[in-house]
């Protein structure tokens, strides 16, 4: 009889659960609309700080670029910068893109282009054209990512690509948060991993924090492995905080880490103040 009882519970609670989920999905897919909207033309200020790897790798065994029998030993040494941007949030028919300009490196108004380039890049860059170009110069290199539009991954059209349960229930400061894992199971969404003249896209999955209150997505994870070969891997990890703003969700701060294997390459953590609008963020 217990037995019969619970079974007639869990016929009861399941259609509650899928309500539940169904309506978590629609408030993600509420906001990714919203966003791509408001926000095209959402400038502010950014200020990042990096910390990476620098300095020369060490062939243990084999050689580059192949890496495919080839054994490394990474630097040491980890460099630090501090760079002050005025960041723009634009969008175009191939999608949304980050710009910066006018940036101050470690307090110094940088005008030369390639030095700029050079300071904001430490440690391991997207993929492979990195890893191994930059490996064949004996350097590591590294480069930020855009992941301020990473909301746009859960779009209505692409929520069919990923598979969502719940995890256990969190807090953002004092504001209590719906927790939703995802991991991507198909499509061609995803982190883009450049690999010599061509882009990959490597599947992703993570947690979504959606504030209680609103279901307003306030925090986005996201982790991605790509295999270089058999012994290394590339291993990217974002978080991503949004914040309410005069002109809609806006970021908020940014964490990006990349690993060869477990050893960190290159950590980037981006904060973002005084947002504004430029134009209607649409590229001619």
């Amino acid at each position: 009889m217990p037995l019969r009882v619970a079974a007639i519970a869990l016929l009861l609670f399941a259609p509650l659960c899928a309500q539940s989920m169904a309506e978590l999905r629609e408030a993600l897919s509420t906001a990714a609309i919203t966003f791509s909207y408001t926000a095209p033309g959402l400038a502010a200020d950014e200020s990042l700080d990096q910390r990476g790897r620098r300095g020369f790798l060490e062939v243990l065994k084999g050689k580059v670029p192949t890496l495919k029998n080839t054994d490394l030993k990474l630097p040491e040494e980890f460099t630090q910068h501090h760079v002050v941007s005025q960041w723009v949030l634009t969008s175009d028919a191939t999608g949304f893109h980050e710009t910066r300009t006018a940036p101050a490196i470690d307090g110094i108004s940088a005008a030369d282009v390639s030095a700029i380039r050079h300071a904001m890049s430490i440690g391991v860059s997207d993929s492979r054209r990195a890893a191994l170009e930059d490996y064949e110069h004996a350097q590591l290199e590294g480069a930020i990512t855009d992941f301020s539009p990473l909301l746009l991954l859960f779009a209505a059209p692409h929520q069919s690509d990923y598979e969502f349960r719940l995890a256990d229930p969190d807090k953002i400061g004092e504001q209590p948060a719906i927790v939703l894992h995802y991991r991507q199971l198909a499509g061609t969404e995803g982190l883009t991993l450049f690999d010599q003249r061509t882009a990959d896209r490597e599947p992703v999955e993570g947690d979504i924090w959606l504030r209680e209150s609103d279901l307003l997505p306030l925090r986005i994870t996201l982790k991605s492995r790509k295999g270089l070969s058999k012994n290394y891997s590339i291993d990217t990890a974002a978080t991503v905080d949004y914040t309410p703003s005069p002109y809609g969700l806006a970021p908020a701060a940014i964490t990006e880490r990349q690993y060869l294997n477990s050893k960190l390459l290159v950590e980037n953590n981006l904060h973002y103040s005084n947002y504004h609008r430029i134009g209607n963020g649409l590229i001619p």
